[in-house]
């Protein structure tokens, strides 16, 4: 598992389109940072305040990761490699745990860079203009901000692992990303099409799509002018249960599909 999971890392380092998707978090978590803070005006209350601002931010990861997903899982049989990987020894349920981690740090690496390159943007600029850092509701925000960047992390790897399972069972990169797109977009959709459906269990199926978790827990879900957020432990409860749910059936399904099926890279 160590070497495959160095080789599925030395991979990643080399990969223009992980290049290229680390520079567009760059860059917008810095363009971000000074024009939201030229809006604002700098204002910080406490230390953590900057990172309140990035996390309603975060259903942007939700459209491009997913996607650099389905390459990731489809380069196997995309180049061959697959063949190679599993004819060295490698069995099929390393293989898929090794992707599966891979991505996981991939996520992590990602939400990283663009929540610290954001927050030391946008205090380094109120720095050079003066601003006044206070120290009221430090503990609240961090909190808050902790909860936030943890959920992303966990719901962008439920998507890897729903992703990763169609990668595998459809093979080719170009259906695969069809696919996930309809995934991402049928989601969003049925999250805010279904939202004031008439039929209560529309409005259900909309309550629970992944979507709608995001935005409650990023504090941006809106239903009939009335701001919704997670209050009290059975709304917690849910919105860790729907993830890991998806997760451990994603990753049954691939680890039995994958396992029975021949290899046609």
């Amino acid at each position: 598992m160590r070497d495959f999971l160095k080789a599925e890392s030395y991979f990643i380092r080399r990969d223009i389109m992980f290049k290229g998707i680390s520079l567009l978090f760059l860059i917008a978590s810095l363009v971000l940072a000074i024009w939201i803070g030229g809006k604002g005006g700098f204002e910080i209350g406490n230390l953590a305040e900057p990172l309140t601002i990035v996390t309603p931010l975060s259903l942007f990861f939700y459209f491009i990761i997913p996607v650099y997903v389905c390459f990731f899982a489809t380069e196997g049989f995309e180049y061959g490699s697959i063949k190679v990987i599993l004819a060295s020894g490698q069995s099929r349920f390393i293989y898929i745990t090794g992707k599966y981690l891979s991505v996981f740090k991939i996520i992590i690496w990602w939400i990283l860079q663009f929540t610290v390159v954001f927050y030391l943007a946008y205090m380094i600029a109120a720095l050079i203009i003066g601003t006044d850092i206070g120290n009221r509701n430090f503990s609240a925000d961090l909190i808050q901000v902790s909860r936030v960047l943890g959920l992303n992390i966990l719901y962008l790897s439920a998507y890897a692992a729903l992703i990763i399972m169609v990668g595998i069972l459809i093979k080719r990169t170009a259906s695969a990303v069809v696919v996930t797109f309809l995934i991402i977009f049928g989601d969003f959709m049925i999250s805010g099409y279904f939202r004031d459906a008439s039929s209560a269990l529309l409005r259900g199926i909309s309550d629970h799509a992944l979507t709608t978790q995001v935005m409650k827990f990023s504090g941006i879900y809106v239903v009939n002018s009335q701001h919704i957020v997670l209050t009290g432990a059975k709304s917690f409860m849910e919105v860790v249960l729907i993830p890991v749910i998806i997760i451990a059936i994603s990753l049954s399904v691939t680890y039995i599909s994958f396992g029975k099926r021949d290899i046609h890279a």
